[in-house]
C-alpha cells in the first residue's frame, strides 16, 4: 500500500491495481493534478485493500478490470471507476479504458469526486455573510488590479478571501507562468446547468497567489460580454451558499454586463482617482452618469483613492503585500475597518 497525502479527514480515493508503475503513474499524476479533496492511496491487491479499507474511509475505488470481483461488486462501495482492461463494455460499475490518457481517467474521477463531494447545501456557510468588494475605476493605467491583488493578498492573510478578475485580458497565466484548468466560465455553466456539481468545481478550480485564492479569468473578452448580469449576481451569491469565503474581491471592468448592478450588490467600493486635467474629466462623466441612472447609492459608498507616486512597486504579484504600495493598501483598509 502506498499513500499520497491530501486534505484530512476526506474520504480516501483508492486505487487499485496489481500493475504497480500504472498504479504509481497514476497516483502521482492525480496527486500533482488533481486537486482532489482526500488523500490517495494505492493497494496493489485486492486482498490487501479489503483487509484495510471500507465503504466509511474509501470515497471511490479505482480498481483494475483484473483486480475487480463479485465480492468488491457486493461489499457496498458507493462508488467505483473500473478501469476496463478489454474491449468488452460492463453495464456497472461505471468503467473506462484503463488504456487511455491519464489526463481523461483523470478528469473522470475528478468528476466523479465532484459528484459525490459537491451539492449545494443551506448550511455550509459557517461563518460571516461574506462581504463583496468591488474595485472599479473609469481611468486606465491606474493600478487598479495591482491594488485590488495587493488588498486581496492582506485581507487573506488573515481571513479567507476569493479574487475575480474581470479584464478583458488579465494575463494571469504569463504572470503565473502556468496554465489554469478551465475558468469562471466553467462555473457559470455549472451554476445554470448542474448546481448540485458546482461546490466541487469551484474547490478543483481554485488558483492561488500567496494565501488569497483566485479562480481563473476569462481568456476571451468576447465570452466576458456574453454573460447576463443575473447569471453574474447568482453566481455570486452560489459562491457564498457554498462557502466561507469573508471576502469576495472583484477587480471589475465595463467588460461585464450590467457592472453598476454588480456594483450596487457591493458592501465596499474602492475607486482609484487621480488628479490630472484628463483624469478629472474622465471622473467627471463618471460620476454624472451615476447620478443620471439613479445609481447614486454608488457613488455615495465608493471610497475614492488617491495614491501617491511610489518609487518602486514589486516586480512580482507574489510580493504585494510589501513595501509603499502594501502599506497604503493596508491604511486604506483599517480605516474602513476591514483589517
Amino acid at each position: 500500500m502506498t499513500n499520497s497525502g491530501g486534505a484530512a479527514g476526506a474520504r480516501r480515493v483508492c486505487i487499485c491495481d496489481s500493475e504497480v508503475s500504472y498504479g504509481e503513474h497514476l497516483m502521482e499524476y492525480l496527486r500533482q493534478e488533481g486537486r482532489l479533496p482526500g488523500d490517495i492511496y494505492l493497494y496493489t491487491g485486492r486482498e490487501t485493500f479489503l483487509e484495510r479499507e471500507t465503504p466509511e474511509t474509501t470515497g471511490l475505488l479505482v480498481i483494475a478490470q483484473s483486480q475487480y470481483t463479485e465480492e468488491i461488486g457486493k461489499a457496498g462501495f458507493k462508488d467505483i471507476l473500473l478501469l476496463n482492461e478489454s474491449s468488452t463494455y460492463m453495464e456497472k460499475p461505471e468503467n473506462m479504458s484503463k488504456y487511455q490518457s491519464v489526463e481523461n481517467i483523470c478528469d473522470r474521477i475528478r468528476e466523479m469526486c465532484m459528484t459525490r463531494e459537491a451539492g449545494i447545501s443551506e448550511g455550509v456557510r459557517h461563518g460571516k455573510p461574506m462581504k463583496l468588494i468591488g474595485i472599479y475605476s473609469p481611468l486606465t493605467r491606474c493600478l487598479q488590479t495591482t491594488f485590488a491583488l495587493c488588498m486581496g493578498q492582506l485581507l487573506s492573510a488573515a481571513s479567507p478571501a476569493l479574487y475575480l478578475n474581470f479584464e478583458a485580458y488579465s494575463g494571469f497565466e504569463t504572470m503565473l507562468s502556468r496554465s489554469f484548468r478551465g475558468s469562471v466560465s466553467d462555473l457559470l455553466y455549472y451554476n445554470d446547468c448542474a448546481r448540485e456539481k458546482l461546490a466541487g468545481q469551484l474547490r478543483y478550480m481554485t488558483e492561488k497567489i500567496g494565501d488569497l485564492d483566485f479562480l481563473p479569468p476569462m481568456e476571451s473578452f468576447l465570452l466576458l460580454r456574453s454573460i447576463r448580469t443575473e447569471q453574474w449576481l447568482e453566481l455570486l451569491r452560489t459562491i457564498e451558499k457554498v462557502t466561507d469565503y469573508e471576502y469576495c474581491i472583484l477587480d471589475l471592468s465595463e467588460q461585464v454586463d450590467g457592472v453598476l448592478e454588480v456594483m450596487r450588490q457591493c458592501d465596499f467600493i474602492f475607486t482609484i482617482i487621480r488628479e490630472d486635467g484628463i483624469a478629472r474629466a474622465k471622473m467627471t462623466q463618471y460620476e454624472a452618469l451615476l447620478k443620471s441612472t439613479q445609481y447614486e447609492d454608488i457613488f455615495m459608498k465608493t471610497r475614492r483613492c488617491r495614491l501617491p507616486v511610489f518609487r518602486e512597486l514589486p516586480g512580482n504579484i507574489l510580493m504585494l503585500t510589501h513595501g509603499e504600495l502594501a502599506a497604503c493598501v493596508r491604511e486604506i483598509l483599517e480605516e474602513e475597518g476591514l483589517l
